[in-house]
């Protein structure tokens, strides 16, 4: 098993920190790597015993099917999860002087993709690493998929309470659309149009140009889903949460006006 990767399927419910103490317990002279980082020669070559153990991404193969409408919810969330072969981890660095004022501008990810031997889940728990690749994410692709990531999971989160598939508890939906929306009032999106729609960014950047039609494209999807959110929120919310309903809708409001101005 030396120098070797490998993707491992935890446990039902299992936490990274419980799999971390699982594999330890099984190789207890192991020392235990706090970093994703890969391993420098002086630990490849050593004699000494090192475990690295971090979260991946599944990357689905199945995109056609998570990509249709008439598809139930339950369907597409086991396709995100199994029959995978590759999964994906990102390390966020900065490139060249931080800004202070907008770390957004300079934030990169480094991507790595994995691509195993066989599909998981399979026959084993866990299949070697049979090809990595790595990427640069530039900060205006970064941007651009986070708001498509987060637009993502607000409409599965809204149909679930539209299709009635979720019942009567309407706190995560409340948390998701407080999160985006205080997050876009208090940075998030103001910080991306601050970033890459400033004049002087479009100078520089003129390659650029489609890419930031896209994130201008994916912001206005985002206040849509959004105002739908907040119409099938009002439909559900308990009286006693009617305050925070309208400090949404007040905050929406003020994102929306942000936005368009």
């Amino acid at each position: 098993m030396q120098n070797k990767e490998y993707v491992c399927r935890g446990h039902d419910y299992e936490r990274l920190e419980a799999f971390q103490q699982r594999m330890l317990s099984e190789f207890p002279q192991a020392i235990a790597m706090q970093h994703p980082n890969h391993p420098d020669d002086s630990i490849l070559q050593c004699d000494a015993q090192y475990l690295q153990i971090y979260a991946v991404t599944p990357i689905p193969d199945n995109i056609d099917v998570l990509q249709m409408d008439r598809v139930p919810d339950r369907i597409k969330s086991f396709y995100r999860v199994n029959n995978i072969r590759k999964f994906r981890y990102d390390r966020p660095f900065h490139k060249g002087p931080k800004d202070k004022e907008n770390e957004f501008k300079s934030l990169w990810i480094e991507r790595t993709t994995l691509t195993l031997t066989h599909s998981l889940p399979g026959i084993s728990r866990w299949f070697e690493v049979e090809r990595r690749e790595l990427v640069e994410v530039s900060p205006l692709e970064n941007a651009i998929q986070v708001v498509e990531n987060k637009n993502q999971e607000l409409r599965t989160l809204i149909s679930q309470y539209q299709h009635k598939q979720m019942h009567g508890n309407i706190n995560l939906l409340s948390m998701c659309l407080n999160g985006v929306i205080d997050a876009a009032v208090n940075g998030g999106i103001a910080r991306y149009q601050e970033a890459f729609f400033d004049k002087d960014y479009i100078t520089k950047h003129p390659g650029d140009a489609e890419k930031i039609t896209q994130l201008k494209d994916l912001m206005q999807e985002q206040v849509h889903v959004l105002g739908v959110g907040l119409a099938v929120h009002e439909k559900f919310v308990h009286p006693e949460m009617r305050p925070l309903h309208k400090k949404l809708i007040d905050q929406f409001q003020m994102m929306r006006s942000s936005l368009y101005h």
